[in-house]
């Protein structure tokens, strides 16, 4: 069965249906992205020359919206100064795996969750934190969580205004794109196109250390429409590695986020398919699982509380889930959970190593290094500098650490399988 048999099967689509969207789009089209299209069309250029197999880093941002709304108060200092260290440190080196290598940060990756109340002051807060990278030529994508809806998202139309037109809409980081942003070093980043004019569901591109990668910002608990939308630009980018960003893909357990579950589609009032999918949902039945160049899922959303807790639960901050794909390359998917918000929450008391306290505006590292084949998780405060350790430790008892700690270090050969 291919891929595309299998999305007419199981996704929730008639042929007939499916058949259309995709022709009207068409594969080669579909990178377009729709009402972005004449721009993507522009960014077929080639980078320059590059340092092959140089490693580099991707940081991913978990749920900052406490950084908007009140740690440490209402003007968004932490916000700024979380996006301020990661240009001061992009190429901070880290030395818990050899040998040492400069961090080389090229680009960021959101997992929603931008702003906790959608208010004018926490939207301009965002803003100002996520424009710091755009000034330094540090790419970077997010997708909405459901605290970037004004109120319930049960209905797509109430995505708020900095996604749904704003600083985060596909116009303007299209714009910010434009024919390409220069990482440096010969690293480039592109903008790919969008589901429609609103920043939740789009597509980009990054270029680096001659390796490429498409990266997919996906609605929270997207529908059959924009996992369609998805599907055909993954296929059309079929040369990239793929990975996808969505708010809520990974609980805190590091299980694959089911309808049913304490912070799924059903405590939204989401309707099922074809308005909204859970993680499980996606992968099992829109057939995400078979998606050939599928190599990486980000998401956060997930916290401590009573419907997830227990007295054997690990240290949750983050989590690592790698699993098989079912596309014939037999690829591992790396899902990587990270949110650090019920740190944010209560960020007045003084720092503490042992339980956490004061770790505020923690940035996941997820490095590359193509020349050992292996793929690095680390996590920082930008507040403190005291790293996560990798032990699984009682949630009151997180243990961070003044020395870089390694959370983990596993093989990763891309889509070539394994």
């Amino acid at each position: 069965m291919t891929e595309l048999e299998y999305v007419i099967k199981h996704g929730g689509l008639t042929p007939k249906r499916l058949l259309k969207r995709i022709t009207r789009r068409g594969f080669g089209a579909s990178i377009m992205g729709g009402l972005m299209g004449a721009a993507a069309t522009r960014l077929v250029r080639a980078p320059a020359a590059q340092a092959e197999s140089a490693d580099f880093t991707i940081a991913i941002i978990p749920d900052p919206q406490y950084l908007a709304e009140s740690c440490p108060d209402s003007r968004g200092k932490y916000y700024t100064a979380m996006m301020q260290w990661i240009v001061d440190n992009r190429n901070l080196v880290l030395a818990t795996s050899k040998p040492p290598f400069p961090a080389n940060i090229k680009a960021v990756i959101g997992v929603g969750d931008c702003v906790n109340q959608t208010d004018a002051n926490q939207r301009k807060n965002a803003q100002n934190g996520w424009t710091i990278l755009d000034k330094n030529s540090i790419a970077f994508t997010t997708p909405p969580g459901n605290h970037d809806y004004a109120g319930r998202p049960d209905a797509r139309g109430k995505l708020a205004d900095h996604f749904s037109h704003g600083y985060f809409s596909a116009k303007h980081r299209a714009a910010v794109y434009g024919s390409g942003i220069d990482l440096g070093g010969g690293d480039m980043a592109y903008w790919v196109g969008s589901h429609d004019s609103t920043g939740s569901n789009t597509a980009v591109k990054f270029e680096i250390s001659g390796t490429k990668m498409l990266v997919l910002a996906m609605d929270f608990f997207a529908g059959n429409d924009a996992w369609s939308w998805a599907y055909d630009t993954m296929k059309a980018n079929a040369d990239y590695e793929g990975y996808i960003t969505t708010h809520a893909w990974l609980t805190m357990k590091g299980m694959q986020y089911e309808r049913g579950d304490g912070y799924g589609p059903d405590s939204y009032n989401m309707a099922p398919a074809p308005y909204a999918n859970s993680a499980a949902e996606a992968w099992n039945t829109i057939g995400v699982k078979t998606w050939a160049n599928l190599c990486g899922i980000f998401g956060g959303h997930d916290i401590f509380g009573g419907h997830n807790s227990g007295p054997d639960s690990p240290a949750w901050y983050w989590q690592h889930n790698p699993v098989k794909s079912e596309s014939a390359h037999a690829q591992t998917v790396h899902q990587v959970f990270a949110n650090s918000q019920q740190l944010d929450e209560h960020c007045s008391g003084a720092a503490s190593r042992s339980d956490g306290a004061g770790q505020i505006a923690s940035v996941f590292l997820l490095s590359r290094r193509p020349g050992l084949g292996v793929i690095e998780g680390r996590m920082i405060s930008t507040q403190t500098g005291n790293w996560y350790q990798a032990k699984a430790a009682p949630v009151h008892a997180t243990g961070w650490s003044g020395s870089e700690a390694l959370l983990f270090s596993v093989p990763f050969a891309g889509t070539q399988g394994g």
